[in-house]
């Protein structure tokens, strides 16, 4: 009996803070479709007419890897994990989960939290220090 990989899961992380608290669990691609929805990407930044198509083909299979979110709509209400609860969202909101689901995929990290912003040396770089005594004969 041969080798099966275990099938891939991610939840995503968002960088916008508007998005604090927002949880979306998703399956990986494999090979496959994963190529065709980077063709499909490519199709609908070129834009013209085939990018609604394109769009759509994208919107689908996302809502096909969707496991589950905690989306509510605008009736205070579950939205299903579905096509039919993305349409209810507007496009760039959808294009910014689909983003990070992208990034997950192809292993790119959150950007770490930035601990200085103003670029001074730190106290620990700035501390003096003696010059160490010459070792002891043994």
């Amino acid at each position: 009996m041969g080798y099966k990989p275990k099938k891939k899961g991610y939840r995503l992380r968002f960088e916008d803070p508007d998005m604090d608290g927002l949880v979306v669990d998703v399956r990986g691609l494999k090979t496959g479709p994963y190529l065709e929805f980077q063709a499909a990407r490519a199709t609908r930044e070129a834009g013209g007419t085939a990018a609604q198509g394109a769009t759509e083909l994208m919107l689908q299979m996302f809502a096909d890897a969707i496991i589950e979110w905690n989306l509510d709509g605008d009736d205070d209400q579950p939205l299903p994990p579905t096509m039919d609860g993305l349409k209810t969202l507007d496009l760039d909101f959808t294009m910014d989960i689909i983003n990070a689901w992208m990034d997950a995929i192809n292993g790119v990290s959150a950007p770490l939290p930035q601990t200085s912003t103003d670029g001074s040396t730190s106290v620990e770089a700035s501390i003096p220090m003696d010059v160490p005594s010459a070792s002891l004969p043994s």
